[in-house]
């Protein structure tokens, strides 16, 4: 399982997380007290060195926890790095590891922690100092062996922007888009919103406590929806999208990449999406409204 991201000319962008991901029982070290090499034991951290130039935008503090003697400090920092310039590296902090090409301007998350069982919610602790305009990202995703191939079960995220100075809980609810039981995760935290390619240097996260909530699983529709729905155009190579109101509506592929994204009104909505172009595979619509409330369907190009 890999997520790739790339770095354009000196920035170090585009990490798509919500891709096939890694888990366990319960979250290592959810408090993060535990720390060995310069890293909370159980996550991989961005951490380490380029060319001579070392980079440390994921640290301990001990100044002000939520709870214990520790959290997880993450902050976006730039540094030149010899031969390649300035390079500016969010805070990313995960269960699976983190692999850095400079010379490629490529890199990849993999693996994550066993996970058994069907989370439906991510929640802990966080403070953010963000950078001018800058969010931070936090997600989680699951995913299952199915004997040839692995299956993304599940992927939520959020970003939070704006200044928050206390300790503030947050939730990620888990969207299962396959009900079955997942055996791997992964949780990411980053500083920056590398959704969006933004990044601010000096923008900051705090992360503690973290815990999973498990109830009864809520499948997103993989057909038509009475809200949101997909049909393809007469006109061919091109998909026509219904949206119930104002908001997202993005197309993405089964790996994660965001292939389509686009503001829609209020009301109902019709918005026609080039599809002419994309490989027969599973593809997935996700709409997000104005409240932040999300509906996603999983559509088959053949």
């Amino acid at each position: 399982m890999k997520i790739t991201f790339t770095i354009p000319n000196t920035v170090l962008a585009a990490l798509l997380f919500p891709l096939l991901l890694n888990a366990q029982d319960e979250i290592p070290n959810p408090g993060f007290e535990d720390w060995s090499g310069g890293e909370p034991v159980g996550w991989n951290t961005i951490n380490q060195s380029i060319l001579g130039t070392t980079f440390t935008p994921v640290t301990r503090d001990m100044t002000n926890p939520h709870g214990g003697t520790s959290c997880a400090r993450l902050e976006t920092i730039t540094q030149n790095v010899f031969l390649v310039g300035p390079v500016t590296m969010p805070g990313v902090l995960s269960l699976g590891e983190i692999v850095l090409d400079i010379l490629n301007m490529t890199g990849t998350v993999e693996g994550g922690v066993p996970v058994s069982g069907a989370p439906v919610m991510l929640r802990g602790y966080y403070r953010y100092q963000p950078g001018l305009g800058d969010s931070c990202v936090i997600g989680i995703g699951l995913s299952r062996w199915n004997g040839t191939s692995r299956d993304t079960l599940a992927y939520s995220y959020r970003t939070i922007g704006g200044a928050t100075p206390s300790w503030t809980e947050f939730s990620v609810p888990v969207e299962y888009f396959i009900q079955a039981e997942a055996d791997t995760m992964n949780i990411m935290f980053v500083s920056s919103n590398l959704l969006t390619g933004f990044m601010t240097t000096g923008s900051k996260l705090w992360v503690d406590d973290l815990w999973l909530e498990y109830g009864t699983v809520s499948v997103q529709e993989t057909g038509r929806s009475v809200s949101l729905r997909a049909s393809p155009s007469l006109e061919g190579g091109r998909l026509n999208v219904f949206t119930p109101g104002g908001g997202t509506l993005q197309l993405i592929s089964i790996s994660g990449n965001v292939l389509f994204s686009a503001p829609v009104a209020a009301g109902e909505t019709l918005t026609s999406i080039p599809a002419g172009n994309l490989p027969p595979a599973p593809y997935l619509l996700r709409f997000t409204g104005s409240g932040g409330n999300q509906q996603v369907i999983k559509i088959i190009i053949q």
